[in-house]
């Protein structure tokens, strides 16, 4: 049966050069074929015996994107107790006692705990953690995804080598169940492979609801991995058609045989290079502010990098990696361009994931070099500026130049926009309003360069841009329609747009 669907008397900003603006619409299965005035879509809906929507001066976009969602990670808050609120250890405690499951056997599961929010600027201590969890496991996953805060019960099932990279100890030297590195690489395999394909299947399908309330139409899903477990990936490629948005599945995997088998364009990308400002493990030439004994770490060698670069492209497929911290930065770079000289690709797209602090030159080095950015405006919005968790750690100066937007832009780079959820809640309104309104406003862009960061602009950086990403006839009928214009609003109340529809392939996915 034909599905075909006409948006009429609305404000259509198309992100398509050729043709910026129109009043409706008209998508026929899932394709737009015509956009123009009103009266003209209203003649060929009539025609077509087309369901017709009277949009009463909503604004329509292209559908949004999130290009960086751990859809996994990020649907297990259906079935983890949320720390974030969190303001002490105490609290830590009491919000696991009241919400934890009375199934003895079942681990309990924490998420979003940010130290920066406790009163003791740290998580809870496996013997912390013990006297009120002795016999049942616990397992609390930072915010940033950097580590992991267990108790002993948790630590001895998940049976770590006593020389395991990544265990933190507390001034004793007894294990404090912290972990970093690969230690936490260990524990969240062992946590995500337990897990059944019903629970993965209802977290997936959670984050995908979620994502469509929000106006999302295309995710750039970071999965698989050292992040959750490989076992996510057959989940994913046997539900991704039957979701109500699309999925760019990115395995953040080393095996390119595989992927290439799997059927996939795109590998990595969320490889760890370095780790992250909360973590204080993000990878900076000159010391943490606030531990100065810490400059971050590096995870992995040149050689390796570039090795695996090469691999990827020799195989066909787009890759990248999460670098944030300046050295992380400058590593990825040099790696790149070792790996283009030894094998030139033209139109690699190569993604650098956060691209958070770098060098004036390593921006303009990643221009020259064909890098497209994989970006998260929340994070500076939500956690930077004066008296934030980023100036306690890198200091005011360094702080003023996190995510500089502007100076992307200026450079020629092309950047996508993300939230990384559930490090930032999936919410690409809020993204524009970040990006158009940051802490230090010469990082700010303007509402349309915004805009472009989560339609045409994201999906280039997936090599999508012929098929998604603005409204044009031939492209996918993927629509977000809010209750205001962002181009027209006051800049500093657009993260007050609400979301009134959104369509994917011609369906209505979500209502208001």
């Amino acid at each position: 049966m034909e599905n075909k669907l006409a948006l009429i008397n609305g404000i259509g900003v198309t992100m398509d050069v050729n043709h910026p603006s129109c009043q409706g619409i008209y998508i026929k299965n899932g394709i737009i074929q015509k956009m123009g005035e009103s009266p003209e879509i209203i003649k060929l809906a009539q025609r077509e015996q087309a369901v017709i929507i009277d949009l009463d001066g909503k604004t329509f976009l292209p559908g949004l994107h999130d290009c960086h969602v751990h859809m996994m990670s990020t649907g297990l808050s259906a079935i983890g107790i949320n720390l974030y609120h969190c303001r002490s250890i105490e609290d830590v405690m009491e919000t696991l006692e009241k919400e934890k499951t009375d199934n003895a056997r079942e681990w309990i599961f924490g998420y979003g705990l940010d130290e920066s929010r406790l009163a003791e600027k740290r998580p809870p201590t496996a013997r912390e953690l013990d006297a009120y969890f002795k016999d049942r496991p616990v397992y609390l996953v930072d915010r940033g995804l950097h580590y992991t805060q267990v108790n002993t019960m948790a630590m001895e099932i998940m049976a770590f080598a006593e020389n395991e990279e990544g265990q933190g100890r507390d001034e004793t030297g007894i294990f404090s169940g912290r972990l970093h590195s690969q230690a936490n690489s260990h524990a969240r395999k062992y946590f995500f492979d337990k897990m059944t394909w019903e629970q993965r299947e209802t977290a997936i399908r959670h984050t995908a609801q979620t994502a469509v309330e929000m106006g999302v139409t295309t995710i750039h899903a970071m999965e698989g991995g050292d992040l959750s477990s490989d076992e996510d990936i057959p989940v994913f490629l046997n539900i991704m058609e039957d979701l109500p948005l699309h999925v760019v599945l990115h395995w953040c995997s080393t095996k390119v045989q595989d992927a290439v088998e799997k059927g996939l364009k795109i590998i990595g990308t969320d490889i760890l290079l370095d780790g992250s400002i909360g973590s204080r493990t993000a990878a900076f030439k000159e010391p943490y502010a606030d531990e100065h004994e810490s400059v971050g770490e590096l995870y992995y060698s040149d050689e390796w990098i570039t090795h695996y670069i090469e691999n990827a492209h020799k195989a066909g497929l787009q890759t990248g990696f999460h670098a944030i911290g300046q050295r992380a930065i400058n590593q990825v770079l040099n790696c790149l361009e070792r790996a283009l000289n030894k094998f030139p690709v033209s139109d690699h797209r190569f993604r650098i994931e956060h691209f958070g602090f770098p060098d004036d030159r390593d921006v303009k080095r990643a221009a020259a070099l064909g890098a497209v950015i994989s970006t998260q405006p929340a994070f500076t919005y939500l956690r930077g500026g004066p008296d934030s968790v980023y100036e306690e750690r890198v200091g005011a100066e360094r702080n003023h130049r996190a995510y500089p937007l502007r100076e992307f832009l200026d450079a020629g780079l092309v950047v996508n926009g993300g939230s990384d959820s559930n490090v930032t809640p999936i919410a690409p309104i809020l993204g524009i309003h970040a990006a158009v309104n940051p802490p230090y406003l010469q990082n700010a862009i303007t509402p349309m360069e915004a805009l472009r960061l989560f339609t045409i602009d994201g999906a280039f950086t997936a090599k999508e841009e012929k098929i998604r990403g603005s409204l044009t006839p031939g492209k996918a009928g993927d629509i977000t329609v809010l209750d205001q214009n962002p181009l027209d609003v006051l800049s500093d109340t657009i993260k007050d747009i609400t979301i009134a529809m959104t369509i994917y392939q011609g369906k209505i996915v979500y209502q208001k």
